[in-house]
């Protein structure tokens, strides 16, 4: 018997390997998809810590509270959505745009709950009606 040309244990055995040959393709995009030992989400906690850092290290002195922006620095109410944590660490570390460098002012902890808190900022804030 044949099929499209092909004897039928032919093609039988070409789909075995096929679907085995995807099964593994896609292990393998599973895998790579994880994250690395050294990564790590962000937990409320991180977060939160990132908050009492922004208020603390004067932040929203140039961002207003909560990152809402003033005439000295721009709105970060978004920044998680439009930059990644990398980038966001990097303006904070170097400074830029206006910007004055932290690199110094921050230590790795703090740095990394910083950027946690402003990487989860992803959404503006609702504005009521008549405000």
């Amino acid at each position: 018997m044949r099929m499209y040309g092909i004897p039928l244990k032919q093609s039988m055995g070409s789909r075995q390997m096929l679907g085995r040959l995807l099964l593994c393709a896609s292990g393998a995009c599973f895998i790579a998809a994880c994250p690395g030992p050294g990564a790590r989400a962000a937990s409320r906690a991180d977060r939160a810590a990132g908050a009492v850092i922004f208020k603390q290290h004067g932040c929203e002195h140039c961002h207003g509270p909560d990152g809402a922006g003033t005439e000295r620095g721009p709105s970060l109410t978004t920044v998680g959505k439009r930059l990644k944590k990398d980038q966001i660490e990097l303006q904070i570390r170097e400074g830029g745009k206006q910007m004055p460098p932290f690199g110094d002012v921050l230590n790795d902890d703090e740095m990394r709950e910083l950027v946690d808190y402003l990487a989860h900022k992803k959404k503006a804030p609702r504005t009521l009606p008549g405000s």
